[in-house]
């Protein structure tokens, strides 16, 4: 993490190239694409200022946190790696209701996307199967739920049960899952009171992907613009 106080000599470091966990996929549920009332970077800096939790977390919690998370990737360890990221997304939103005054990232929706992922690995951890999925929330509403391919389509299918779609909204999900429908359904044994049914549009979209190899230039031939600057689709003869 470095000691300056200004960070110049805090930086990242890539623990396993993009290849190490290729079935690790994400689905990014988006709550809400309004600008936030507090910013991150205001929000942290009222943190700072106000939080006693904060300190805690800094020096006690991070540093241990860490080195599990950094063992659980090496090894792809989901039970694990599901374990801390959703402790570490709630207390990062207990610092958030520690600061004064209280900040207030999630929503009721985000609320009740937790709820049903904590049900979901209820069920499979009482079911000898461990944990399946793993919610996090950044300084906003919007969730991102980290699950192993395997278990991919049966988790949108219970996020569009809670949280439908729209009407061919899936299409590219579709194809992704060999083409087959996906629909709005709970697995056996699921207490479906743990949240209510939202209506259509609640959740405004849902974004599936996986591990990928980042940013990187592409040839001329990728160029959606021509030389002239115009789309390629609009050139003479397209």
């Amino acid at each position: 993490m470095g000691s300056d106080d200004y960070g110049s000599d805090s930086f990242g470091r890539q623990i396993a190239p993009e290849s190490h966990w290729p079935d690790m996929h994400a689905l990014i549920c988006i709550v809400s694409g309004d600008k936030k009332n507090t910013s991150s970077t205001s929000g942290m800096q009222r943190s700072i200022k106000t939080s006693t939790l904060l300190d805690h977390r800094i020096e006690e919690v991070v540093p241990d946190r860490m080195e599990i998370i950094v063992q659980a990737i090496v090894k792809k360890d989901f039970d694990t790696f599901a374990r801390m990221t959703m402790a570490d997304s709630n207390q990062f939103h207990a610092i958030a209701l520690d600061t004064e005054p209280p900040i207030f990232y999630m929503n009721d929706v985000s609320r009740a996307i937790i709820s049903v992922i904590v049900e979901y690995n209820r069920l499979s951890v009482a079911a000898g199967t461990g944990y399946k999925a793993a919610y996090t929330f950044d300084a906003g509403p919007n969730a991102v739920i980290y699950a192993l391919d395997k278990n991919m389509k049966e988790i949108i299918e219970l996020i569009v049960a809670y949280f439908p779609q729209e009407e061919n909204s899936f299409k590219d999900v579709f194809n992704l899952f060999g083409g087959s429908q996906l629909r709005g359904q709970v697995p056996a044994g699921f207490n479906e009171k743990v949240a209510k049914s939202y209506g259509v549009g609640v959740v405004k979209g849902l974004i599936h992907t996986r591990i990928g190899d980042g940013p990187r230039n592409l040839g001329e031939e990728e160029a959606l613009l021509d030389a002239g600057g115009l789309p390629q689709n609009l050139r003479s003869g397209n």
